[in-house]
């Protein structure tokens, strides 16, 4: 190791050399207070023993220049000093000194400082080397980071890709949609799809939990969701909701008998040109009919999750979408956002936003959209949040080629969080619509 042996005195200076070079140091010697600070800018000298009264440059004033320059490591620095008075110490300290040795000293006083020092300097080694350990650990984090990010961001765009586009599929139905996903990628999942000429299949999913595991099952469904998208499931199935649901309950099922993932899902059919819609129900929230009237009807039916238990029966019913009728299926993220002090948003506030939404004539999904943002404040979403409402039209004429206006702008859940109020939606300005349940 290199000692720096700072003294304007020749003779005290050539003792101390002695010393060191007699325990195995190599010495470096310096005159002044100046000419040792530049020996430090220019060599790497870790421990320094330096007289306290120099012309030019005193001790103190040298450990205060070395604490405010850079040299790339620590410097341990001894003062060599007459001085005993407890206020000298108190100064040296506060220049920076890390000890002293009083003269006339002993030399196995002064080795025995050097070993402190040299104690203190591989301690401030180590620790430098586990920094730049945990500095490139860091890095390689904030690297994969930015990859995973990337590869959710890849998944999320490939995951709405199997969202719908338009509502060409249930023409002359119109379709809007609502998709808030709570990260990147989402458990929840919905699509349409042509059966037969007058008959559309339409869907809602909702894989327990959410992130990364939920969407995953929730690409791989959605694919065995729709005809012909994976094996598994027969065609002749997709007509029967009740059989369909049947079919997937046993897929999902583990041999074993242990429940790995389940999900909720609403699986139905609907006939265009009469209104007549089929659907049965597995754990998922009761949908919603918004009547023309303004009435809104509560589809309570039962069924457990998919998934869950192997051989689970499930029961579809009917009911009739008159013109002008929405029929609305969403994911529990709706009714349990939680807004700041905990309240769920429930379905008492959903059913207020449909009402509000007839009776303005304002976009259902955006009125939705807005209220759950404003309830949820600056906060993510703990849970995701998807909403399709498929709506029979008043007339028939003139709605036959409606692609594109499904009013698909809610489902991008892409806009600035931060700009929200945040207030809550307590009270709606708006009367309470009548509402009847339908068993």
């Amino acid at each position: 190791m290199k000692i720096l042996v700072i003294d304007d005195a020749a003779d005290a200076r050539l003792y101390v050399s002695l010393l060191l070079r007699r325990w195995g140091y190599e010495v470096l010697e310096a005159e002044d207070g100046h000419a040792g600070l530049g020996l430090l800018l220019a060599q790497d000298v870790r421990l320094v023993i330096c007289d306290w009264m120099m012309p030019g440059m005193s001790g103190p004033e040298l450990c205060r220049a070395v604490r405010t320059t850079d040299l790339g490591h620590y410097a341990y620095i001894i003062l060599l000093t007459g001085r005993s008075d407890s206020a000298d110490l108190v100064e040296g300290l506060n220049a920076g000194a890390d000890d002293f040795v009083t003269k006339p000293f002993e030399a196995q006083v002064l080795r025995a400082r050097l070993r402190v020092g040299e104690r203190i300097l591989a301690l401030e080694q180590r620790l430098g080397e586990q920094n730049r350990d945990l500095l490139e650990s860091r890095n390689q984090l904030a690297q994969a980071y930015h990859q995973i990010q990337a590869d959710l961001a890849t998944a999320a765009r490939i995951q709405r890709q199997l969202l719908p586009t338009s509502d060409q599929a249930a023409s002359p139905f119109r379709a809007h949609w609502l998709f808030l996903p709570a990260a990147q990628v989402s458990g929840d999942s919905f699509n349409f799809f042509e059966l037969a000429p007058d008959l559309v299949g339409f869907y809602h999913l909702d894989i327990s939990g959410h992130g990364v595991p939920a969407a995953l099952l929730s690409v791989s469904l959605s694919r065995s969701l729709v005809p012909g998208g994976g094996p598994g499931t027969a065609v002749a199935d997709f007509f029967d909701p009740a059989t369909f649901l049947a079919d997937l309950n046993r897929q999902l099922t583990s041999r074993d008998g242990e429940v790995e993932n389940y999900a909720t899902i609403a699986y139905g059919t609907l006939e265009k040109h009469t209104g007549r819609v089929r659907l049965a129900l597995a754990g998922h929230p009761y949908p919603l009919i918004l009547r023309q009237s303004g009435v809104i009807d509560i589809l309570q039916q039962s069924g457990l999750p998919v998934g869950m238990f192997p051989e689970v029966d499930y029961r579809a019913e009917e009911v009739q979408l008159a013109p002008g009728d929405k029929l609305v299926l969403y994911s529990d993220g709706v009714t349990e956002c939680r807004n700041r002090h905990g309240e769920a948003f429930d379905e008492s506030r959903l059913r207020a936003s449909l009402s509000f939404a007839a009776q303005t004539g304002m976009s259902l999904t955006a009125v939705l959209d807005e209220r759950l943002r404003d309830w949820r404040g600056p906060q993510d979403f703990e849970d995701d949040i998807s909403l399709l409402v498929l709506e029979r039209p008043l007339t028939l004429s003139g709605l036959s080629g409606s692609s594109g206006s499904s009013g698909s702008s809610g489902s991008s859940g892409s806009s600035d969080r931060g700009n929200r109020s945040g207030q809550d939606m307590r009270a709606p300005q708006i009367p309470p619509a009548a509402e009847r349940t339908t068993p």
